[in-house]
């Protein structure tokens, strides 16, 4: 039996696209921060400061606030963090509706499948497994897998290479600007989903597709998306 060459990739962000990770991640954050910060935060502007790592998060908490801290103590607040939400990750992070069903039939078609995302490598290989979903992917590259991360192209030039596959041939799928940016530094197409951790839009920066359900992926790749 032949098997067939795979020439055409998904990429996705994981946070806010596959999976809503916002209620361990937000949990986490307050237990290393509530004796800092008196008034705890909106949850709608926590999961807006979500897709860039770790640090980022616990700092955008602390900017928000006003709180100004020593950077031993910043780093030291981020590694309590990163500590915590390791053992709360799958608590209450769960796969979107339509996750698995999308990832079964990219699989079955021979897509090349993979995951670009700033969650450090370790942690979303972790949260995938303890979903059992990461036997879908081909290639998990993490904010620290790589001397850049996402807007960087070098993730997703990465991955492109490995697997030889071309920009018109890939489709990334995401869930913010750095997606968006991602892409475009890319020259890939991207599709970028309305219900996860947008944070803000930028002039000129635009998806090429807008969608509100895992299913329209597969509705792109088929053509029948409008």
């Amino acid at each position: 039996m032949i098997k067939r060459v795979r020439q055409k990739m998904v990429v996705f962000d994981l946070d806010g696209t596959l999976i809503d990770t916002a209620p361990d991640l937000i949990e986490s954050a307050w237990q290393v921060i509530k004796e800092i910060i008196e008034v705890k935060l909106d949850y709608e502007t926590s999961r807006k400061f979500i897709g860039k790592g770790g640090e980022y998060f616990i700092k955008k908490h602390l900017e928000y606030n006003k709180i100004e801290l020593p950077k031993d103590e910043l780093d030291n607040l981020i590694s309590q963090f990163l500590k915590i939400y390791k053992k709360n990750i799958s608590k209450k992070s769960r796969p979107y509706p339509g996750a698995n069903k999308l990832l079964s039939w990219l699989q079955e078609n021979d897509f090349i499948v993979s995951i670009c995302t700033n969650k450090p490598e370790e942690l979303a290989k972790l949260v995938l497994s303890k979903l059992r979903i990461s036997d879908y992917f081909d290639e998990i590259i993490g904010g620290d897998t790589l001397s850049q991360s996402k807007p960087n192209p070098l993730p997703l030039l990465s991955l492109m290479s490995k697997f030889n596959i071309k920009p018109n041939d890939t489709l990334m799928v995401g869930d913010t600007t750095t997606d968006i940016l991602t892409a475009k530094n890319c020259n890939v197409r991207c599709a970028c989903v309305d219900f996860g951790y947008f944070d803000e839009k930028i002039e000129g920066v635009d998806p090429d597709y807008w969608i509100s359900d895992l299913s329209d992926v597969r509705n792109i790749i088929e053509g029948k998306y409008y």
